[in-house]
């Protein structure tokens, strides 16, 4: 990087997506500026400012009313309170006295030997050279790097301030996979696309937010219940060998019995074709007899946790939404029915 560049990698790779932010971001730059710029003075007040930015963009994402009138040690003593460092109580105490001290001694810095921290008198000599300003940006950017993305990591929507879209990808496809985007033609015949998780973001970010804390439950809960599940089958692949044998179903007569039950309506046979419903028929005899879990048609989480999948399975071929409710139940049942749990048959 030339002497005409200076660029903050840390702190601009953890704000990606934070486009809103534009104070946080106007910070950052001037601290880029004043390096690039060879003023030692005025990087030490630019970082310095950047850091305390950065304090208080996470006090008020994370409480209501935060007090943001206070010194810069006070204010990280409130940042440490609401931002877990780490989740090893040891690992967190080391980490806090490193980033203490960095916030300290910039502060002291800054106070010293800052651009408008005081006046001199007209022959003073800053003893603080670029080397040393350059590093002391650099240990700024890697500390408000650290902070943001632990902050955007640990983030929970549902206590949050304030939420952002661009940290919600997966849910925003999600959404975007149920309905259909909105095109805007514009003029010389450009076209913007709006989707419907960034429309409804805008437009009503409580329901956002409502639907958002919905999904991530239901996530937590399924990635729960895939380690219960592995470790029941770990648990019985020794029971399992005197576990009784059950008939099987023929799996064209099972095909057939499962696609009845997806058929609840007209409208909803309407909703799929031959192929997409020999698919659902498939991929739940599949789930049924070899992904549920161990005795799953009498367990009411991995009831739940096999609805949840076989929803998703229901959205992606457009199933209509109108009847995709009783269908999934209709379906469970029938899955229940035609595949039994072994465990009842040893009680």
């Amino acid at each position: 990087m030339s002497d005409s560049e200076f660029f903050l990698a840390s702190s601009t790779r953890a704000i990606v997506g934070m486009d809103d932010a534009v104070h946080l971001l106007e910070q950052k730059e001037r601290v880029e500026q004043s390096v690039v710029a060879k003023d030692a003075a005025l990087t030490l007040d630019t970082a310095k400012s950047f850091l305390e930015s950065v304090f208080k963009t996470i006090l008020s994402d994370r409480i209501e009313g935060p007090n943001l009138e206070q010194d810069m040690s006070p204010l990280y003593r409130n940042v440490r309170d609401v931002l877990p460092l780490n989740r090893d109580a040891d690992v967190a105490n080391i980490l806090k006295r490193l980033t203490n001290s960095v916030v300290h001694n910039v502060a002291e810095l800054r106070n010293n030997y800052g651009a408008a921290s005081h006046g001199d008198d007209g022959f003073y000599e800053n003893p603080i050279d670029m080397v040393e300003a350059k590093m002391i940006a650099h240990f700024v950017d890697g500390m408000t790097g650290f902070l943001i993305q632990k902050h955007r990591e640990t983030g929970d929507p549902e206590l949050a301030a304030r939420i952002y879209y661009n940290d919600h990808s997966e849910f925003n496809d999600y959404l975007d996979a149920q309905r259909d985007s909105y095109e805007i033609v514009m003029e010389e015949d450009r076209t913007i696309t709006l989707t419907p998780s960034y429309l409804l973001f805008t437009a009503d970010e409580d329901a956002y937010r409502e639907l958002l804390v919905q999904y991530l439950t239901a996530k937590k809960e399924e990635e729960v219940e895939v380690e219960t599940v592995v470790e029941t089958e770990a648990l019985t692949e020794k029971a399992a060998e005197v576990l009784p044998e059950i008939a099987e179903i023929p799996v064209e007569e099972g095909i057939q019995q499962i696609k009845a039950s997806i058929l609840v309506s007209d409208e909803a046979r309407m909703s799929v074709n031959n192929n997409e419903l020999q698919y659902l028929a498939e991929w739940v005899i599949d789930f049924a007899k070899n992904k549920a879990g161990i005795d799953w048609q009498n367990r009411d989480s991995l009831r739940a946790r096999f609805r949840t999948l076989l929803r998703r399975e229901f959205i992606k071929v457009t199933f209509s939404e109108a009847f995709m409710d009783y269908a999934l139940d209709s379906v469970i049942e029938m899955a229940a029915e035609l595949y039994p749990s072994r465990m009842e048959a040893i009680e």
